[in-house]
């Protein structure tokens, strides 16, 4: 398996497998492009190898799931937000707490279904799973800023309280996570499981600290309109699956450290009204196509635009010379 050039999801999970995770995943072919790796739920023992989590040597991974399995180890509080996994150390409790069973400390993992902070949960289990994410995604999110600037999020409170969050519909969902105030400044990354939050229609996360990469998969916010990471230090090259966003209407990413080249797919965002991209590392040319969005800071982007693209002429049709009756026979029925 090791071998396999091309191999993006390698989906071993619900088996019976034993023994412990092979190294050679780490030193194969195939650890050039695997995306997702799933071997949860089997029988693998000992460790959690460093190298599995090690985003240097796994440099496309996304997805790590190893519950359900008597490893032993965790894995660093750190790659949250780059690493989507529920193998992630706890942070002990109180009392202290330890490591171990590849998931390792102490921390109770929330369940928003004590009726305080969703009501009536078991008729809005989307909106119950939103606040699960929202909650195990919190201390990320903050990074390393002061007490007195933590989130007010908690089970405690309902979350329509909530810094922030908006929800709405029926059945609810999260539609809105803006966390731009400027009373607060979030540090760390952008967690990756934000891209569960599949009824979000506002994701604003503009004028803080965050750093890391763009989150992929945000495609699957399927509903999403306003999507502002501006003014931050999110670094790496942005990422072409934006274009997939078909209702997206805003989209703000400037003041960052984003390279590469602008993708190609923005221009597919046929209701894009407001795209800002300055302040960035971009390289390249900026596409054409993309003066027609209404707000645009394009002319802040020191490139130049590509070349526009020469339509093929329409050939001139012919016009047919008239048709003698002589061509026209009458059938004759013998």
């Amino acid at each position: 398996l090791a071998n396999l050039s091309n191999l993006r999801q390698l989906k071993l999970n619900n088996n019976q497998l034993t023994g412990t995770i092979p190294p050679a995943l780490g030193t194969g072919l195939i650890s050039n492009t695997l995306e997702q790796l799933h071997l949860n739920d089997n029988q693998l023992t000992g460790p959690i190898p460093p190298w599995l989590y090690d985003l240097s040597i796994l440099t496309n991974l996304q997805t790590l799931n190893l519950v359900r399995n008597p490893l032993t180890g965790c894995i660093p509080r750190t790659l949250q937000g780059r690493l989507e996994t529920d193998s992630f150390c706890r942070r002990p409790s109180t009392g202290g707490g330890g490591g171990g069973g590849g998931g390792g400390g102490s921390t109770q993992r929330p369940t928003c279904t004590n009726g305080t902070v969703v009501s009536n949960p078991s008729a809005n289990a989307d909106l119950v799973r939103d606040c699960v994410l929202l909650l195990t995604n919190k201390e990320t999110l903050e990074g390393s800023i002061s007490t007195s600037m933590r989130l007010n999020w908690s089970e405690n409170s309902s979350i329509d309280t909530w810094e922030g969050v908006t929800s709405s519909g029926a059945p609810q969902r999260v539609v809105r996570l803006e966390l731009n105030s400027s009373d607060k400044t979030l540090e760390g990354s952008i967690p990756t499981t934000l891209s569960r939050l599949t009824g979000l229609q506002t994701l604003n996360l503009s004028n803080n600290g965050l750093s890391g990469r763009i989150p992929v998969g945000l495609r699957a916010l399927a509903a999403l309109q306003v999507l502002d990471f501006s003014n931050n230090r999110l670094s790496s090259s942005m990422p072409t699956d934006l274009g997939s966003i078909a209702s997206l209407q805003t989209l703000h990413l400037a003041n960052n450290s984003l390279t590469g080249s602008i993708p190609t797919t923005l221009v597919d965002l046929s209701d894009l009204r407001s795209l800002s991209l300055a302040g960035n590392r971009l390289s390249g040319c900026i596409p054409n196509a993309l003066t027609r969005v209404a707000q645009n800071d394009l002319s802040a982007i020191e490139l130049s635009f590509c070349d526009p693209v020469t339509p093929t002429p329409t050939p001139t049709a012919t016009p047919l010379a008239p048709v003698g009756q002589d061509l026209f026979l009458p059938l004759v029925r013998k």
